[in-house]
């Protein structure tokens, strides 16, 4: 005597107990990939309006006002020195600079160069002088020299860097936490002062603008001011959300076939 089948313990069997693990948790992940994009952009946004804020107070002078010297000896300060602009008066020291990663311009890959700038009073500020191409990978750069004596630069205050946290986090590049660098992927004046250079200002580092002298060759290329946008974080955000719609609709229509053809099946035993 034979007995209809029910069709969905054909969705408990192991192998598609595992799709359905799979296809969830591939699910999740683009939904939390979405929600990261949209932290991102709100980050964005948060920074765009601090950096509009910023713009409008005075300069901050370290080296010349020893209270402003004193905020960037405070690791603490980063986030409220951030975004600043500032004015500094010091001599350029290219025998202790280093290479920052993955940086472009104009389409072709290359390094920034972070140069130590000795302030009068001893301490010492990381500025990032702007692109030299991929193949120039020896410090001092020989082609991108910083004019000698004493130099005047100006530009923006930016904290100390770490690698990022969250969604992705496990895949972003990490610099070794000890030995020295000479070349890095984040700029991280905390752990440069610790292990590499003696009296740097570990609050912040200053991206040039300008300076005077001007510098004496066409290299480094000064570093560009990020636009005061919101990025492409939005329309990331819907790309992960739409991959998570993709999957719920594809996978269900996939679990009605294979109800209706367990359903058949077990009719044409029945």
């Amino acid at each position: 005597m034979g007995g209809s089948r029910n069709p969905w313990r054909v969705l408990l069997s192991t192998r598609w107990i595992f799709g359905h693990i799979l296809a969830g948790g591939l699910i999740v992940l683009f939904v939390a990939c979405g929600f990261w994009q949209l932290d991102r952009l709100q980050q964005k946004r948060d920074s765009n309006e601090i950096r509009l804020e910023r713009e409008q107070l005075p300069p901050l002078r370290p080296g010349d006002v020893a209270a402003d010297t004193e905020l960037l000896a405070d690791a603490a300060m980063g986030a409220e020195l951030d975004l600043r602009h500032a004015t500094v008066t010091g001599s350029y020291q290219p025998e202790d600079e280093l290479l920052l990663r993955s940086r472009s311009f104009n389409g072709q890959p290359g390094w920034h160069v972070l140069t130590p700038l000795l302030l009068a009073d001893g301490s010492r500020l990381l500025v990032d002088r702007g692109w030299v191409p991929y193949e120039m990978d020896e410090t001092p750069v020989a082609a991108a020299i910083p004019p000698g004596g004493e130099v005047s630069v100006s530009g923006v205050l930016r904290v100390s860097q770490t690698p990022p946290e969250g969604i992705g986090a496990s895949f972003a590049p990490r610099d070794p936490e000890d030995g020295i660098l000479k070349a890095a992927w984040y700029v991280d004046t905390e752990r440069l002062a610790r292990l590499q250079l003696p009296g740097l200002l570990p609050a912040a580092w200053l991206s040039l603008v300008e300076q005077s002298p001007a510098q004496p060759d066409v290299l480094p290329q000064p570093p560009e001011l990020e636009p005061l946008d919101e990025g492409p974080h939005f329309g990331y955000a819907m790309q992960w959300f739409s991959f998570a719609l993709v999957g719920i609709i594809g996978y269900w229509f996939l679990m009605r076939k294979v109800l209706k053809e367990a359903a058949a099946g077990g009719a044409g035993r029945g």
